[in-house]
This record gives C-alpha cells, structure tokens and sequence, in this order.
C-alpha cells in the first residue's frame, strides 16, 4: 500500500489524524486514544467533526495540569498510550519517531534563538484553556527539552499511531505538492518571529522536507505538521498513479476556515 498526502493548504498534526478519519479510521477509536491522550495533560475534550465541504476535523481543547512536560516525561507517557491501545510494533516505532522529531528540532531551536521557544508555541488549531504557566530554564542547566504549547504532541502522535493503524497504512508517505507554511508572523513573549516557526524551519531543513510559502499570510504548517511529515520520510513530491483509483481518500481542516485546499490524504494499493 502507498499513502500520498497533498499539503498545498498545510499540514498540522491533528489534521493529520482528522483525515485519515475522513479516509475510513474508527473516528471513535481515533478519538478515544487521543481524548486519553489529552486527559493524561489535563481535562480535555476531542471530537470529530465535518466541515461545510464534507472533509473531516478535529476539535481539541485542553486545560492544562501545568505549563510543561519534558520530553522523558513525554516519552514516557506515550509507551503507556501504546500499550493501552495495543499499538503495534510498527505504529509504535513511527510514534516514537514522529515525538523524537519535535524533540530534537525543539532543542534546535532553543539553541539557535537562545531563548525557551517551546514556552511560547501557539497552536492556533488547538484551544487551550487556563492559564499554561512560565518555566524558564537556560540550556545550560536542562539536559533535555522542555514541551510547553508542543506538550500537545502527544494528543497528535497517538491520534495519527491509531489512524494509520486502523487503516493498516504504511508508515511512509509521499507528497503531491511542496507543503505550504503560508506566511506572516507569530508572536511569542520574547517578540515576534517569522512563520514558519523555529521547529518548523529546523524540520524542513534537516529533514529536507519539499515546503514552500503562501498562499496566505497565516501560519499552515505547525511544528506537529512537520513531525509528522518527518517521521513519515517524506523527501520528494511524486504524482499519485492515473491509471488505478484509490483504496480511500480522505480530506480535513483546521479549526479554522481558511481560503485554502484542504489536506488530502489517499491510500493505493
């Protein structure tokens, strides 16, 4: 089986997860295992829904127990996901991957911007409500990243681990397009910064992802977005066969209705 993604309008990792749903995944096992996920960060709630043009999305909202988590902790909690949801050998190791992405690409970027990016990650197709909380920390004295707003990892890596899995798809993918991290700035505490986010950026260089900018002056590529992809092994895009029909499709969006494509996944024998 093959998977080919087309992120023309972005790619976040809950997107992800909303369309392999949208492609035939038990929205209620994919659901639950990310609702567990959450609850594991605070009191959460995660729902699948459809959009005005029939793609699939997510609704996830988190008050958060606290500010951070760290990426052992991380680690940690995800190996007790699996085991609850009985994944299999070869989710998990594209879990452990996808969180092992984030983790080293969030160390990156607190490195080269010398400043805790991971406090002040915002996920704008993710709700957190309550306050997160400050830890300031300097890299010196802190052996391992520290998640904050990127905490939400492991609601998106348990979502896209159960999707994949139900639909007994492969583990690696190919793009249609380059992805779209579209454009503008993101505000942190510490001032304001370019899209794509550092994580992001760190991704797409070391991971020689095929991205590129617009088509609107809005973050479309997250930081889960491009652990996904990373994980994924994502390196060139590559049309889908003409000659054969897909095994199944699947569209989503974010939380918002942006004047974009939506994400589309399809699955070839």
């Amino acid at each position: 089986m093959e998977l080919y993604i087309n992120p023309g309008g972005g790619i976040a990792g809950d997107m992800f997860a909303a369309a392999l749903i949208d492609a035939g995944a038990d929205a209620d096992k994919v659901t639950k295992a990310m609702q567990s996920a959450a609850e594991k960060l605070g009191r959460a709630t995660v729902r699948h829904l459809k959009t005005a043009d029939n793609c699939s999305r997510l609704f996830i909202e988190v008050e958060h127990h606290h500010g951070h988590l760290s990426s052992s902790r991380a680690m940690h909690l995800l190996e007790h996901l699996f085991e609850d949801f009985k994944i299999e050998k070869k989710y998990r190791e594209f879990g452990v991957n996808m969180l092992n992405h984030l983790i080293k690409a969030e160390k990156e970027a607190h490195e080269t911007y010398d400043f805790d990016m991971d406090d002040h990650h915002h996920h704008d197709h993710h709700h957190h409500t309550g306050g997160e909380g400050h830890h300031h920390h300097h890299k010196e004295d802190v052996p391992e990243a520290w998640l904050h707003e990127a905490q939400d990892i492991l609601i998106d890596v348990i979502g896209a681990v159960m999707g994949l899995q139900d639909l007994s798809a492969p583990t690696t993918a190919k793009l249609t397009s380059p992805v779209s991290w579209g454009g503008g700035s993101i505000s942190f505490s510490h001032g304001t910064l370019k899209v794509p986010a550092p994580a992001t950026a760190v991704m797409i260089k070391n991971n020689h992802l095929p991205a590129q900018a617009g088509p609107i002056e809005t973050e479309l590529f997250t930081p889960t977005g491009a652990a996904v992809l990373s994980a994924l092994s994502v390196k060139e895009t590559e049309q889908p066969p003409s000659d054969r029909n897909p095994l199944a499709e699947g569209c989503s969006r974010g939380t918002k209705d942006l004047p974009v494509e939506p994400l589309k996944v399809l699955l070839f024998d």
